[in-house]
């Protein structure tokens, strides 16, 4: 597995026998995002180091405890899987806080470095991200096959959802699972 390998470029001029480009992104940079489930709320890390969903401003939404960025690999072991192998994580003090599955469907975050290649084949950290429709995603786990990233209401605090895995029902994924991708301003 490696990292994603081509640079989008844009033509800029040509000066002195010379052709000039401008990256729009590298291949080691992982694009911001905010996360956004259905009822609007948003994902963040919160004071206490934990993964939740609250209702934000627009003003909110751009404070670094809200963007999270999806880290791509290659993989071709995953090729029965529709969708691309990925990593969610965001930055605290200057530490990468990764999204992570364990048992009893908990999503934890865990500060570690992004690996350059994942040698096992059900790595905590690993999900695939499947498109949908427009800006809606999904997020299945590596290790937890057929449960998705998902939302659950905090019990007795019912405007606070938090982040675990759903199992997928006989009829598909229910809309809990649904994540709108919302690209951050850099």
């Amino acid at each position: 597995m490696a990292t994603n390998n081509c640079i989008p470029v844009q033509f800029l001029e040509t000066s002195s026998n010379a052709f000039y480009f401008g990256a729009e992104s590298d291949s080691f940079h992982s694009p911001t995002y905010n996360l956004q489930c259905k009822d609007n709320k948003f994902l963040l890390l919160n004071n206490d180091g934990q993964f939740q969903l609250q209702d934000l401003s627009a003003q909110e939404q751009c404070r670094p405890d809200c963007r999270f960025n999806i880290h791509i690999y290659n993989d071709s072991s995953l090729e029965q899987m529709q969708g691309i192998s990925v990593m969610l994580y965001t930055n605290r003090n200057g530490k990468k806080i990764m999204a992570c599955c364990r048992d009893h469907n908990e999503i934890y975050p865990e500060a570690m470095d992004l690996p350059r290649e994942i040698a096992e084949a059900a790595h905590k950290a690993l999900f695939c991200l499947t498109k949908l429709s427009g800006e809606k995603y999904m997020f299945e786990s590596i290790a937890y096959p057929n449960k998705f990233l998902g939302f659950e209401p905090v019990e007795g605090r019912p405007s606070l959802k938090k982040l675990v895995l759903r199992m997928k029902g006989p009829d598909g994924v229910d809309d809990s699972s649904e994540v709108n991708l919302n690209r951050c301003n850099e």
